[in-house]
């Protein structure tokens, strides 16, 4: 079996190729093109010259949602919702989002209030039909939006994730009335309570839902005019997918590749012994940090898109703007500040020589020695050192510092960033980072995660095989992954087990279904269930793992998923209440295993070879410059040992080792940093 997995980023695009029948894995990079995203697919399959007619799975993390959102070029989106309830959309939430920035204002809204159309229909919270919808005053409504020029239409009625059936009838009239119409349901999107976040969820499907489906139909098309005749699957948050899914629920394809290297972890992780692990996946433009607990990647069923809630079940990575093209600049108030902008693909950093004109974290690493400029992507680029410091030096005047000290400080405020983001993360969950390895990847990882271990007193730090391709590479190691909620709205003293057992069902038969139709056998599925359980009046809400099967003893059952809650509740918080608890939502997630990608062994040998050992340089490092040793990556073997200061260089990435620290080569081909941390 043949496999390709391609991942867009904001710089730069990434392909892994595996042909498991002889443990060979091929990687490469190539410029992303924002202008045309798919080119750069094209452009990545052309560059590692493999004959597409014998690769049997294609998987591929898109930015077409995402891009879609950003650039303002969605569909133009009619919504049809419950009379009385069209300005939900406007209101939104009433918290700050910048809580200190008076200056800060709500997103606008995808539909503007004239496109925003209510009918005569009503469904109570539990599902009781109380009014159904009037077949003319739908059609009104229909003709209403298409006399604006509506391109798509998003149905969401109140409490239809209790009982969809009033939109259930109207999406069968707008598809008998108008079938050229891009439709989006809410019970099919996000079946979930929260008015405003299952709308909003609703309208970006609805708004996005056509560039997806088109792009997808393009990349296709192009793959089987070179010959590609296997399957096609799309990164989506928790796992992967078939493209006839995402027909239904295009902001699936919101996850992009953090999701591909946070799955990769969890996968190395499993190989290397390790339960608790934070990633780190510093790219181009981002720097995106999730949790390994217990061998699982953590979850979230919420994310935001640009200012936008997304009601979406997935891994739960968190994202800042720093990555290796993030703009230095000194600020009004004479602070220096990295990003959140970024140079990304084009012009991108100085140093590239293609026009750029604000210094970034790459060309600070250069200014500093920490990158060595004929040896970006494997030689593939030169960078200019000179454009790099002229860049640098402009930073250096404004502060009254000199050059090294300035790039140094651009160093230190991306990674105290990092820093500050990655301890929020795990001690907001009430985890403490003294027990967690660091796993990092992406081109610039390797510059900071030994500095950021070290700041936050983990241990150990890992460095994979090929980290800069390394989500990517990720996306090889996920499954088809497919999650079904229904709203409860109920105590859980009264939840109904044999109810419960019923909609679970239903659940499962949906899942089974999609599964089969992407290839999978019901022996290869794997069936988890939860709840979302709450103390009563509480907002947030607890997944809790629900046992399969178990219908007799009620109250036994109830008092099992209730002592999880309780447990869970305080391991997040530091505390339980005798409180009352509510169920919110019921949640299915089906996993169709695909096969393991082969995983080869590095030889053995103590000693470092010559041929492992390059030409040192000075490195500026701690506040002065060092004598600083510099290895190849590709040469190093098991069991070699580098004490720090030490700089690990390959193609697509490099590796520093702080003072004081000490990294080994595994029999995996990782490189592991101990930090001498607690």
């Amino acid at each position: 079996m043949k496999r390709i997995a391609v991942d867009i980023g904001g710089t730069f695009t990434d392909i892994v190729y595996v042909d498991e029948d002889d443990a060979d894995i091929v990687v490469e990079k190539v410029r992303s093109t924002p202008r045309d995203i798919g080119q750069a697919v094209l452009d990545a399959v052309e560059k590692i010259g493999v004959d597409l007619s014998s690769v049997t799975l294609f998987i591929h993390g898109t930015t077409a949602g995402i891009n879609t959102i950003v650039e303002r070029k969605g569909a133009k989106v009619g919504l049809i919702t419950t009379a009385g309830f069209t300005d939900v959309l406007e209101m939104a939430r009433g918290n700050r989002k910048e809580l200190y920035d008076y200056m800060w204002k709500k997103p606008q809204p995808l539909v503007p209030r004239h496109l925003r159309l209510g009918i005569s229909e009503r469904v109570d919270f539990l599902g009781g039909v109380i009014a159904s919808p009037d077949e003319k005053e739908v059609a009104e409504v229909i003709r209403m939006l298409r006399e604006n020029g509506v391109e798509a239409v998003a149905v969401c009625l109140l409490h239809s994730c209790a009982n969809p059936e009033n939109e259930q009838r109207v999406g069968r009239i707008i598809e008998e009335q108008w079938p050229e119409a891009t439709l989006a349901l809410s019970h099919q999107v996000a079946r979930e309570m929260r008015e405003y976040e299952r709308t909003s969820t609703t309208v970006v499907n609805a708004y996005i839902e056509k560039a997806v489906v088109d792009y997808l139909s393009r990349l296709r098309g192009n793959l089987e005019e070179a010959g590609f005749i296997g399957r096609l699957l799309v990164l989506g948050p928790g796992g992967v997918l078939g493209t006839d899914a995402v027909k239904e629920r295009a902001i699936h394809t919101l996850a992009s590749g953090p999701i591909g290297g946070a799955a990769g972890a969890a996968y190395l992780a499993s190989l290397c012994g390790i339960e608790n692990a934070v990633t780190m996946d510093v790219g181009g433009t981002s720097f995106d940090v999730s949790i390994i607990r217990d061998g699982v990647n953590q979850e979230k069923y919420q994310t935001e898109i640009l200012g936008y809630p997304v009601l979406m079940a997935g891994m739960d990575i968190r994202p800042i703007g720093a990555g290796g093209g993030s703009i230095a600049r000194v600020d009004a108030a004479g602070l220096l500040t990295v990003g959140p902008e970024s140079a990304g693909a084009s012009p991108g950093p100085m140093a590239y020589g293609l026009g750029g004109t604000e210094p970034t974290v790459t060309d600070a690493a250069l200014v500093n020695g920490l990158i060595d400029p004929g040896y970006f992507l494997g030689g593939e680029i030169r960078l200019d050192a000179g454009l790099a410091e002229m860049g640098v030096w402009c930073i250096a005047e404004k502060l009254g510092l000199g050059l090294h000290e300035a790039a140094d400080g651009i160093l230190a405020v991306a990674r105290n960033g990092m820093t500050t983001a990655t301890m929020e993360i795990l001690v907001g969950q009430g985890f403490d980072p003294r027990d967690f390895a660091l796993i990092s990847y992406g081109g610039a990882g390797g510059i900071f995660a030994a500095g950021l271990a070290g700041d936050m007193s983990i241990s150990r730090v890992v460095i994979p095989a090929s980290p800069g391709v390394f989500s990517a590479r990720g996306i090889l190691t996920m499954n088809l992954v497919h999650t079904y909620t229904r709203s409860c709205g109920r105590a859980l003293s009264a939840l109904d087990i044999r109810e419960l057992e019923g909609v679970y069902g239903e659940m499962k038969e949906s899942a089974l279904r999609t599964l089969a139709a992407e290839g999978m056998s019901e022996r290869d599925v794997e069936i988890v269930r939860s709840l979302d359980i709450a103390y009563e009046g509480q907002r947030y809400t607890v997944e809790t793992p629900v046992p399969c099967g178990k219908t007799t003893g009620a109250e036994r059952i109830r008092t099992e998923i209730g002592d999880a809650f309780h447990r869970l509740y305080e391991t997040r918080y530091g505390h339980r209440m005798a409180a009352p608890t509510v169920v919110n939502s019921i949640r299915l997630k089906a996993t169709g295993k695909l096969k393991d990608i082969p995983v080869r062994e590095t030889s053995l040998g103590s000693d470092i070879t010559r041929s492992a050992v390059k030409k040192p340089r000075k490195v500026y490092l701690d506040g002065g410059f060092r004598d600083t040793g510099i290895f190849e990556r590709g040469e190093l073997r098991c069991g070699n040992a580098i004490d720090g200061p030490a700089i690990v260089e390959e193609p697509f990435h490099t590796t520093v080792v702080m003072p004081g620290q000490r990294l080994e080569v595994d029999k995996l081909g990782n490189l592991v940093i101990h930090t001498g941390g607690a």
